[in-house]
């Protein structure tokens, strides 16, 4: 357990090594701004949508950009010789990835009530966005793994928003029916906008939230066993 903290401390202070905590904060900054300039109806109904973004969109960016980071650097295998297994090295970075989500709902969250005075269930916003973080941190490790540099990581990125993130933004805009959410639930970043927007909202579909959870929590195991563990271990050997 000490030693699976430790990596965490580790790769939390390679985050702000490399900016991307602080990078982090500065995109929660803009979105205070923005609350700044939209009146309270406004500011709840966009609400949903930034925390989204942050969870499926900037944690797939600030993930693929530190690991290949790390990459260029020898830090992968320079842990491979520590005493600590492949497991808990996936673990700690999986966890610092999911503390720059709920870092960034933690803060919009604060912003909302000191500026407009909104209030909703942070318990179920936090364990919605870490099941989302974790599931997109896999992905996240997917898309990296299978790049050979940040720029192809880039395009890959672009393909997988283009497939699932774009849908489920038109779809918070009315631009998608309704009607049409179940099918789009097949998609990892709709399951984690609709999980969001219903803590966020407080209208809950049970059906659709199980649904969602269920979904998220078992693509992120078979991600991580089948595709970002073999990966992993491989270019963590071939350096």
């Amino acid at each position: 357990m000490s030693s699976l903290i430790k990596l965490i401390a580790g790769e939390l202070n390679r985050l702000v090594k490399y900016k991307i905590l602080p990078v982090s904060l500065v995109t929660a900054i803009i979105w205070i701004v923005i609350f700044l300039f939209l009146s309270e109806n406004e500011a709840r109904e966009i609400t949903p949508l930034l925390i989204f973004v942050d969870v499926a969109a900037m944690s797939i960016l600030l993930l693929g950009a530190s690991h290949h980071l790390e990459k260029q650097e020898g830090t992968i295998r320079t842990m491979m010789v520590m005493p600590i297994s492949m497991g808990q090295i996936l673990t700690a970075k999986t966890i610092a990835s999911m503390i720059l989500a709920i870092e960034s709902a933690v803060v919009t969250s604060v912003a909302l009530f000191f500026i407009h005075g909104i209030t909703f269930n942070y318990i179920v916003l936090l364990l919605f966005v870490a099941i989302a973080g974790a599931a997109h941190a896999a992905i996240g490790f997917v898309l990296s793994l299978r790049s050979r540099d940040f720029t192809s990581m880039l395009g890959l990125l672009m393909g997988y928003m283009f497939l699932f993130t774009i849908p489920s933004i038109l779809f918070s805009f009315g631009i998608i029916d309704a009607k049409y959410e179940w099918l789009l639930m097949v998609s990892p970043s709709h399951s984690a906008s609709h999980l969001i927007t219903s803590a966020v909202t407080g209208n809950f579909e049970i059906g659709m939230v199980i649904a969602g959870c269920l979904y998220l929590t078992f693509l992120s195991a078979v991600l991580f066993k089948f595709e970002v563990y073999p990966r992993f271990k491989d270019n963590a050997v071939r350096g």
